[in-house]
């Protein structure tokens, strides 16, 4: 019954943290599966493995997920993060989109940001303001308004763009049937394949591009191993050090994995918010400075909890639930360098770490108030 209390008084904490902030929700919702109806008259949060969306909802929308279905009408900005994001919705506002899979087929009321492996624009997308693009492949076939900015490895042009645009691709090709109303700005290594159909009021610019990659990659790969090396040392070391208390953490993860979401989010989104107008206010600068560097250490400790939590369930798979502390800080180690190798396929292994962050922060914050409350 305590534990139960001090978690009710960790999720109304949060809610308060949250209501402080203009702007920010308290309807959020957690869940395997979910589905949304009706009218919404507040700003929105949801993640799940599967969100479908039909509401009104006359604020923001904040999603995260698998797969994202939006088709409701969002009164202002839409921010969405998943595997796969299909937004059929009409949104008065902004839309900044991520996903392994993006498919814009609604109307954006103003700008648009996206990013993913693929991108596409249906017949029937409308942005009303800018669209500013960035993945693996980009295909145009709808209408924006405002300029259109893009890079990706190919992009296709099909549709209609008001202003100008700016493009850098290895492959960009406009199709007879697009229509650009200003001027055509490229960067790639060979010309572009422009149909004779093509309409293009404005000049068109081709910047040739040959940049030797190989010394940067070089030393983003160096920069990214010892980045990791740290972070296994550290993890390592903060386990051997508290490793029962590193233990509850995950069996508080484990026990309860969606509401760590939740909360996870909260304090991920809250947070900084809280800091910043904290240190905008001459009384609350060190407040605010103290708030942030507690901040980025919960962020690291709870990643690493998280990835002791995924350590744990793969011992437990191979039916070793009994093993001494130093097989299971290498079964961290093992399990940090692999949460690595996922981060590098693009968007996805982003998104993955991303979520096993926000588990690891929220289980984090649920053991520090249960142990403060004690």
């Amino acid at each position: 019954m305590t534990n139960t209390v001090g978690l009710i008084r960790l999720v109304r904490l949060w809610m308060l943290v949250i209501a402080m902030i203009p702007g920010v929700s308290q309807a959020q919702h957690i869940g395997e599966v979910l589905m949304k109806h009706g009218e919404i008259d507040d700003d929105l949060y949801l993640a799940g493995g599967q969100v479908d969306l039909y509401a009104t909802v006359n604020g923001d929308v904040v999603v995260a997920g698998g797969e994202l279905n939006l088709e409701g009408e969002i009164n202002a900005d839409v921010m969405a993060a998943g595997g796969v994001v299909t937004l059929l919705s009409e949104v008065a506002d902004d839309a900044r989109v991520a996903g392994g899979h993006v498919r814009i087929k609604g109307k954006v009321g103003d700008d648009l940001v996206a990013a993913g492996g693929r991108i596409h624009l249906s017949p029937v997308a409308r942005v009303g303001g800018r669209a500013w693009l960035s993945g693996g492949e980009i295909r145009i076939d709808g209408h924006v308004v405002d300029e259109l900015r893009a890079a990706a490895g190919r992009i296709i042009i099909t549709g209609k763009v008001d202003g100008n645009v700016e493009l850098r691709a290895e492959h960009i090709s406009i199709s007879e049937s697009a229509e650009i109303n200003g001027n055509l700005h490229y960067k790639s290594p060979h010309e572009a394949e422009i149909a004779s159909g093509a309409r293009i009021d404005g000049e068109v610019v081709h910047t040739p591009v040959d940049v030797d990659f190989k010394p940067v990659v070089a030393q983003f790969v160096f920069a990214g191993l010892i980045a990791l090396i740290s972070i296994i040392i550290t993890a390592v070391v903060l386990y051997l050090l508290f490793p029962d208390f590193s233990q509850r953490v995950s069996q508080s993860l484990q026990a309860q994995l969606w509401l760590s979401l939740g909360i996870g989010l909260a304090v991920f989104a809250a947070v900084p918010m809280l800091a910043v107008i904290l240190l905008s206010t001459f009384v609350g600068l060190w407040l605010g400075l103290l708030l942030l560097v507690g901040y980025l250490v919960v962020l690291l400790i709870g990643y690493i909890c998280a990835a002791l939590f995924i350590a744990n369930a793969g011992l437990e798979k191979m039916g070793r639930t009994e093993v001494s502390r130093a097989k299971r800080a290498t079964a961290l180690a093992l399990t940090l360098f692999g949460l690595a190798l996922i981060s590098l396929v693009p968007l996805l292994g982003g998104l993955i770490n991303w979520l096993v962050l926000l588990a690891g922060i929220g289980a984090l914050s649920r053991q520090l108030y249960s142990q403060y409350s004690a």
